[in-house]
């Protein structure tokens, strides 16, 4: 009786848990949507507050991760036993990331009312978005852990659900701190923190594709397994939607650009899902599959993060209009005028970067797999 009664309790702290990592999912998702709107915001000249609509679900993603990482950090301090498991490292990480941007939302406020309209890269702002970043890669890392611990199918249906949005959030939340210093937007009324246009332009090259193939190919696997299509493209597909109603939406000139855009990023990222986990290519071997598809996925950054890293570009390519009052707004003209250059820049070398970084992880894996197979051998 004590043995079914501790066993009913384990269940309920694990579906309490779970419930936390949920709540810490949306969260993490409303955070950065928050986040990408109000950026867009402030290049739209829209009013400059701390209370306006963005932050309002900025820091209601920051509340929900917050009140994830408290119920963690209750149950793991009464139960020794969950202290022990591979998740509460998620949970540890909420409490770090949580702190960290709940002191970054009051000092960010008193930047506000001191300095009055700040750049991107303010020492505030990169406190936050590193408490974000700390708390996305929290939420993924806690529900793949997770999910071993349920037996029910529909439990486990509904971790894979989750681990849908929680890579997006995480993908372009990773995306967004590359932004912090590539993106020429850090030039405020009192301080100038924007890098030299080259120094922006070599970040974005390396780190976006970099970033853009890894979290593909972690999610196609982490999610989907082995040659399960769907997973990899659903993540870029909910990221590309993020992108779109908090980048492109908000601005009516962008807006006449968004057919062409969906047009070209979603049968992308459905190609290299396509080649990834399915006999599209036949004779390919999985490691040369992971390759390709990572190619595909860094060559097609420059789309993918349409509008903002075309303002890395044009603050490169035309200096003359590095300081036009509504980037957002005249995007297009900037991005058509580039764009032949921009993509001999972007594409072979994201092309190159994607499929290397594909490469060094499909080489990591199978180290991985060579040390469990000899401590296995060890053991008998």
């Amino acid at each position: 009786m004590e043995h079914q009664s501790s066993h009913v309790l384990r269940s309920r702290m694990m579906d309490l848990l779970l419930a936390a990592l949920i709540l810490a999912t949306t969260g993490a998702f409303l955070q950065i949507g928050g986040t990408s709107w109000d950026v867009t915001s402030h290049l739209l000249q829209r009013p400059e507050s701390f209370f306006t609509p963005s932050h309002t679900l900025l820091y209601t993603g920051v509340g929900m991760v917050t009140i994830a990482a408290v119920i963690g950090a209750i149950l793991l301090l009464t139960n020794k036993e969950l202290r022990t498991k591979s998740f509460a490292t998620a949970f540890k990480l909420f409490m770090i990331g949580s702190g960290i941007a709940l002191v970054a939302g009051p000092a960010d406020f008193w930047w506000h009312q001191t300095f009055g309209v700040d750049g991107l890269l303010s020492p505030t702002h990169l406190t936050l978005a590193t408490g974000m970043l700390i708390n996305s890669v929290a939420v993924v890392l806690g529900l793949a852990r997770i999910i071993v611990q349920f037996s029910s199918k529909s439990k486990k249906l509904m971790i894979k659900g989750a681990l849908i949005p929680a890579f997006a959030a995480m993908w372009l939340t990773l995306i967004w701190y590359v932004h912090m210093f590539a993106l020429p937007l850090s030039n405020g009324l009192h301080f100038d923190f924007n890098l030299d246009p080259i120094a922006e332009t070599l970040i974005a090259i390396v780190a976006l594709p970099l970033i853009g193939s890894i979290v593909f190919l972690t999610a196609a696997k982490t999610i989907g397994g082995d040659r399960k299509f769907g997973a990899a493209s659903a993540v870029a597909i909910v990221l590309i939607g993020i992108n779109v109603f908090a980048s492109i939406v908000p601005s009516y000139r962008a807006v006449s650009f968004l057919p062409w855009y969906a047009l070209i990023v979603y049968p992308t990222v459905i190609v290299a899902d396509l080649v990834l986990n399915t006999s599209l290519l036949k004779r390919s071997s999985e490691e040369s599959k992971m390759v390709i598809a990572g190619a595909i996925i860094g060559a097609a950054i420059y789309m993918i993060d349409f509008p903002w890293i075309n303002l890395t570009f044009t603050h490169l390519l035309l200096p003359t209009h590095t300081f036009i009052t509504d980037l957002i707004a005249n995007t297009i003209p900037y991005f058509l005028i580039t764009l032949p250059v921009a993509s001999i820049m972007t594409i072979i070398p994201g092309a190159i970067i994607g499929a290397l970084s594909t490469s060094v992880f499909s080489l990591y894996k199978r180290k991985q797999v060579q040390r469990e197979n000899e401590s296995m051998s060890a053991q008998l």
